[in-house]
């Protein structure tokens, strides 16, 4: 699953806006970069913080503390995003071209820092595609039937509906029951029989390229026990070959990458599905980044309650605290306030502002709420952070 800027884990590098006016300094058009290439040979640094947005399709950030550690963590831009400092980044367009506006202040430098090695971005792009359905019947054969053999430059698939098949592939004999699945490979020569009983067989016949060898390895030689996606997925297909729509066609190919993929990625094994879906769980991870990022941007203010956070985002109070509980093992009200508090000590480190002003700023009742709650968490008092934080200066 790909992160965007607006989750949790880029905050490390910066943060995320809606817009530009938070900065009065930012100007805007300062500099568009066409991102056209998989591959970057340098990352840019910029000596201040630096703000950008996309302004056509789609981005993803490259971004890193150090190159040298060949470590990068990537993310599609989402908003208006701003990079701290010091950090190294660079794009890839998800698509053909993106185009990434830059603004920063006056005398921001931005530097190219070359790499020793290069970086790709490896794409999504299909190991399997099936260009063309040659054909497909249904088989019905009485007992002591015997095929004598071929070998077609297609792939075959058989799929045994009642009954017991013998096969041979190169000299070896596979005894399919029902339910059972065999692929034969192009050009392979494989023999068909029955014995005391008849036998019903689904024969379907496509063209199909696979990148990895190891890949059309795996469909070769096996006899698949069919489990409930590949079983889903051959009805899907019979459906398909047995309707006149317009669509019957897309049902069918649908249905054959299914199948294939099944088998690809077949242990033998029936899969549980378990109650919490793959999907439930990306709704929770995309709802409580929004959640978080409007903490986060909202810390200079006075809300500290969860009741605000419920009214906004659709939730009640007991759904708001399981999504924090069982996803970062911590209650909303805790985390408003630790954000709070991790900001103040930024904000004492710059030494722009009194403890008081500090205190106002992210919206305590009082500077003395303020300062017992970060002696609680950091065992010293602001004022003596801030002593320390002179004296080692």
């Amino acid at each position: 699953m790909f992160n965007k800027t607006s989750s949790l884990d880029f905050l490390k590098y910066g943060e995320v806006f809606t817009d530009y006016t938070r900065n009065k300094s930012i100007h805007q058009n300062n500099y568009v970069l066409n991102a056209t290439s998989d591959t970057i040979t340098y990352f840019l640094k910029a000596s201040e913080d630096i703000y950008l947005k996309v302004l056509d399709g789609i981005a993803l950030l490259v971004i890193t503390e150090n190159p040298e550690n060949k470590e990068y963590d990537e993310f599609v831009i989402h908003r208006i995003i701003k990079i701290n400092k010091g950090f190294y980044f660079n794009f890839v367009p998800l698509g053909k071209i993106s185009k990434i506006e830059l603004a920063f202040i006056n005398g921001c430098r931005i530097e190219n820092v070359f790499l020793n090695q290069e970086y790709t971005y490896q794409r999504i792009l299909p190991t399997l595609h099936i260009n063309e359905l040659i054909a497909y019947y249904y088989n019905v054969r009485n007992h002591h039937y015997s095929f004598q053999g071929e070998s077609i430059k297609y792939w075959e698939i058989t799929y045994v509906d009642s009954g017991t098949l013998y096969t041979t592939i190169e000299g070896k004999e596979y005894v399919l029951h029902s339910n059972d699945l065999m692929i034969y490979a192009p050009d392979q020569f494989h023999r068909q029989r029955t014995e005391d009983n008849p036998c019903s067989y689904l024969s379907i016949i496509i063209d199909m390229d696979i990148d990895l060898e190891a890949q059309k390895e795996s469909l070769m030689n096996h006899i698949f026990k069919i489990g409930r996606e590949a079983k889903a997925a051959l009805d899907l297909f019979v459906q398909g070959s047995s309707t006149d729509g317009e669509h019957s066609n897309l049902l069918m190919f649908e249905a054959l990458n299914r199948i294939v993929y099944e088998l690809m990625t077949s242990n033998n094994e029936e899969v549980v599905k378990v109650a919490s879906t793959p999907m439930q769980q990306n709704f929770e991870n995309e709802l409580l980044n929004e959640i978080l990022l409007y903490i986060n941007e909202n810390v200079f203010s006075d809300f500290n309650n969860v009741e605000e956070l419920c009214q906004r985002f659709g939730l009640s109070r007991s759904s708001l605290q399981n999504l924090f509980n069982n996803n970062l093992n911590i209650a909303p009200k805790r985390y408003i306030l630790n954000t709070k508090l991790n900001k103040s000590k930024e904000l004492i480190r710059e030494s722009k502002y009194t403890i008081s002003e500090i205190s106002n700023l992210l919206g305590f009742s009082s500077i003395h709420y303020f300062s017992r709650r970060f002696k609680q968490e950091y065992n010293i008092s602001p004022t003596e952070y801030a002593n320390k934080i002179y004296k080692s200066k």
